[in-house]
């Protein structure tokens, strides 16, 4: 579909009738054209408006998606982060699991004495 203005405020403003014998009243005519001129004056505003707002728009997604890239981005560094940690404190948690059965076995019998 094609969506195509055909009138702009301008040729709105310089068209001119041809004057017949039982023409229309020129004053209906040209209050007429001033009410549709408005219009479109206004029309074009709406639309400037509209383009403006979409283009901020169009910005602001580009930024949050360009953040939320970041994000995920941190997250996996993180994650990365948290893996490696973890397994570098596996070997110690089994450690201390082990000692700590050990001071029970060992100790455990001292207390209750």
């Amino acid at each position: 579909m094609d969506y195509k203005i055909q009138l702009t405020p301008k040729k709105i403003l310089n068209k001119e009738f041809k004057v017949d014998f039982k023409g229309y009243n020129s004053a209906e005519v040209d209050y007429f054209l001033d009410t549709i001129l408005a219009d479109y004056e206004n029309f074009a505003k709406i639309i400037e408006l509209a383009n403006k707002e979409l283009e901020e728009l169009e910005n602001e997604n580009k930024k949050l998606k360009e953040e939320i890239a970041q994000l995920s981005r941190d997250k996996s560094v993180a994650e990365e982060s948290v893996q490696n940690l973890e397994e570098q404190l596996s070997p110690q948690v089994d450690i201390l699991k082990r000692l700590s059965l050990l001071e029970k076995a060992v100790f455990g019998n001292r207390s209750a004495e």
